[in-house]
């Protein structure tokens, strides 16, 4: 849970009810970077120093956001073909048992630098759809690959043919 300044809190207690506010999520990992997206919007956005795609899709409600995994919500793109498909699919096999994908979904208001929530979610292994008409991410609060190594590992101590190789 964020700690919010006395500064932080004295202005959204007294700010306007038009103030825009960009929902963004960061994409991330080791194979191929990140991509950055803002929902809904018509062009492309600067938001504390980062340049965010516009594109359209379906956010999670940030209100409705918890700590649960079952209620993390999910990402729907509609036909926007090129930049997540291609993002997505240039990620390794290897890499996507390896490391997971991060998702972390930010709001911004305008006029403020710094965004007013941020979480940090994962994409589930199984978590991702593609087809012809859209690309759907399914988040999720737990870590997929260390979910994915429920066996024991060997230790050389008890299987001493290990100790040979």
């Amino acid at each position: 849970m964020p700690t919010y300044s006395n500064a932080q809190r004295k202005y959204w207690a007294q700010r306007p009810a038009n103030v825009l506010k960009f929902d963004t999520v960061d994409f991330s990992h080791p194979d191929n970077g990140n991509i950055r997206l803002v929902a809904n919007q018509f062009s492309d956005k600067t938001l504390n120093g980062d340049t965010y795609q516009a594109v359209a899709m379906e956010f999670p409600q940030i209100t409705n956001q918890t700590t649960d995994s079952t209620k993390a919500g999910s990402i729907q793109f509609g036909r926007i073909g090129t930049q997540v498909r291609q993002w997505l699919l240039a990620i390794t096999p290897l890499g996507a048992i390896k490391y997971p994908i991060t998702a972390t979904l930010r709001q911004f208001e305008d006029g403020v630098t710094l965004p007013i929530y941020e979480r940090r979610l994962f994409v589930d292994q199984n978590g991702i759809s593609i087809n012809a008409d859209s690309v759907n991410v399914k988040l999720s609060v737990d870590n997929p690959s260390k979910l994915t190594n429920k066996t024991a590992f060997y230790d050389p101590a008890l299987w001493k043919g290990l100790q040979n190789l």
